[in-house]
């Protein structure tokens, strides 16, 4: 008989060992045993694996909030408010205090916060809007508005139906108009004390707090700009014309013009056929002197040399200016314009001529430092 121990033996002693610890550990498990030592046992291993299960469960949640938070696309709402919402999931979001930690609100599709420094803010619930305060999380006004617009200026817009109307921070409506819903009103928001708002056949118009027309429907086009001022524009948009209207809804500019824009540092600046630039004060205050930008110094070779043979430059009489939409032209030193910025690109040829480029041309003109134009010139 061989003494030799093969592999089969080693494995069939292995799992008769694993089959004798399986049959202790299940008669250890089992209530049927009516020893007390058996029943200690079990009732141990029972509640260290309840105990185990509720410390895996609890900290499987803890990772899937921690994750959210870390995670998800965050939206800061007020100095101690952010709004989570899981990332690349349709899952609703949620309102967190992230001094706390504490959860104030669940369920929550998506936010829209206010257009300035008001407290209330749109949030989507089931398919339905209302609106919750930004700096402590309590919902304000339930949500039950079919759509609901920004609040701004003390005014938000909400939808019931067919219908448009305006309400303050309680819910209520701020008079007795209601609108009728028009795609031109990207909107419906109030800027100081006007809103601007569409009719129908696409023409625009401003109306007060009563809710009454105090600029007539006439502008294809009204976008709000800085201190609650208006741009408006008459006509299409290749060959219509852009007027501004201050906070009480008065003409600025006496004129229209192809392009304005309003700014609260430069107020309005109205840009001329010639893309020369002229401002407006809030007032309607209109400045004697057009606007230059990237004024710069201009250098010419001359026809001298250095003694390594280096080509000598100089400046030349006038300076090159450019404007906002990038054309180009001629003035003094002290500002004074010379020509006016026809040209697409200025360069210098000597101290006194310069050669002007047409946009999108072939040609140009060769002017003096008297502005004049001594020739005409293909490139």
């Amino acid at each position: 008989m061989s003494d030799k121990i093969t592999f089969k033996n080693r494995l069939a002693n292995i799992g008769e060992g694993l089959w004798q610890a399986i049959c202790w550990v299940g008669r250890c498990l089992n209530p049927k045993d009516k020893t007390p030592f058996w029943r200690v046992i079990w009732c141990v291993l029972t509640i260290c694996v309840i105990v185990c299960t509720c410390i895996i469960a609890r900290a499987w949640f803890q990772t899937e909030q921690e994750d959210a938070l870390h995670y998800g696309d965050k939206r800061r709402i007020s100095k101690q408010l952010v709004f989570v919402k899981p990332r690349h999931s349709d899952k609703p979001g949620i309102i967190r205090n992230i001094n706390t930690g504490e959860v104030v609100a669940k369920g929550i599709d998506w936010i829209a916060l206010p257009f300035d420094e008001d407290s209330l803010m749109v949030y989507s619930k089931d398919n339905k809007r209302g609106y919750i305060n930004r700096f402590s999380g309590e919902v304000a006004i339930p949500a039950k508005y079919a759509k609901a617009w920004a609040f701004s200026s003390g005014v938000a817009a909400v939808s019931e139906g067919d219908s448009i109307y305006f309400i303050n921070h309680t819910g209520q409506a701020i008079n007795d108009k209601k609108f009728a819903h028009n795609a031109k009103n990207q909107e419906y928001v109030y800027h100081g004390d006007y809103c601007a708002l569409a009719i129908d056949g696409g023409l625009m118009g401003l109306i007060d707090r009563e809710g009454n027309w105090a600029v007539e429907p006439k502008y294809q086009w009204i976008i709000s700009e800085a201190n609650n001022s208006w741009r408006v524009r008459e006509g299409d948009k290749q060959h219509g014309l852009w007027y501004a209207l201050n906070n009480k809804a008065e003409l600025i500019t006496e004129v229209g013009y192809p392009e304005i824009t309003i700014t609260e540092d430069l107020g309005v600046v109205a840009t001329l056929p010639n893309h020369l630039q002229v401002s407006y004060g809030f007032d309607g205050t209109k400045s004697d002197m057009f606007l230059l930008h990237e004024i710069e110094k201009m250098y010419y070779d001359k026809d001298e040399w250095d003694k390594d043979g280096n080509r000598l430059i100089d400046a030349t009489t006038l300076m090159r200016y450019r404007m906002s939409d990038g054309y180009e032209g001629l003035c003094t030193v002290d500002g004074e314009i010379i020509t006016e910025p026809l040209y697409w690109e200025v360069l210098p040829l000597t101290k006194d001529t310069y050669i002007c480029r047409y946009k999108d041309a072939s040609a140009g003109v060769i002017v003096n430092s008297k502005g004049e134009i001594v020739k005409y010139q293909n490139f």
